[in-house]
């Protein structure tokens, strides 16, 4: 069973809630008593424990001498022997994990959002009809939508990120002169606002808007 830092912070509202009802069990044994409750563990260390083991599920360490690690999930480098990083971990593990639960979408990591970029363009310069190169387009830009949305999301302006098909819409003077041939059909289908984005700039930024 997977718990999440929602799932704990579930338990600690259920606690406090559990306080009316149970006036003569101190904090500890009501956090115990709302974990069996909630989640069908025995007591809270065991979620505790549980939660621990979720946010070191995607860590990956170094075969480096540097012994640095990194979380394919929120994508977080950092020294897992430095009781600091471990903490910071958490913190943005928990931030990530949360926004995207928020949004109903994960965007991918470095390695999915570069396999997208690759086959995108190679599907969009090579594909055999214009919905085959179209397919290929929106590969692309998918890729470049989730690294600017995983930025947002560590920057904590994830809530204003426009939709993919709103990006879709405001990236098309980046493309400049590539693909010029596809991009009527873009603006067919997603519209066209310029001014949005920095032309030459796949990130979006709050401040521009």
């Amino acid at each position: 069973m997977q718990i999440t830092s929602i799932h704990i912070k579930q338990v600690k509202r259920l606690a406090k809630q559990l306080e009316s009802a149970y006036p003569s069990l101190k904090l500890g044994q009501r956090l115990d008593k709302a974990a069996a409750q909630h989640l069908g563990v025995r007591d809270y260390h065991e979620a505790h424990c549980l939660y621990d083991k979720w946010v070191m599920l995607h860590v990956h360490p170094s075969e480096d001498a540097d012994r640095v690690s990194k979380c394919a999930y929120c994508e977080f480098s950092f020294a897992p022997d430095i009781k600091e990083d471990l903490q910071l971990h958490r913190n943005i593990h928990e931030q990530f994990h949360e926004a995207c639960v928020s949004l109903s979408y994960k965007p991918g990591n470095y390695v999915q959002r570069e396999r997208m970029k690759r086959d995108g363009r190679e599907k969009a310069n090579d594909g055999e009809s214009i919905e085959d190169r179209i397919e290929g387009l929106l590969l692309l830009l998918r890729g470049w939508f989730d690294r600017s949305l995983a930025d947002a999301i560590h920057g904590k302006y994830w809530r204003k990120h426009p939709t993919f098909e709103a990006y879709v819409s405001m990236i098309q003077d980046t493309l400049g002169d590539s693909y010029r041939d596809l991009q009527g059909i873009l603006k067919e289908r997603y519209g066209y606002l310029p001014g949005e984005m920095e032309p030459g700039n796949s990130y979006w930024f709050p401040n521009r808007c």
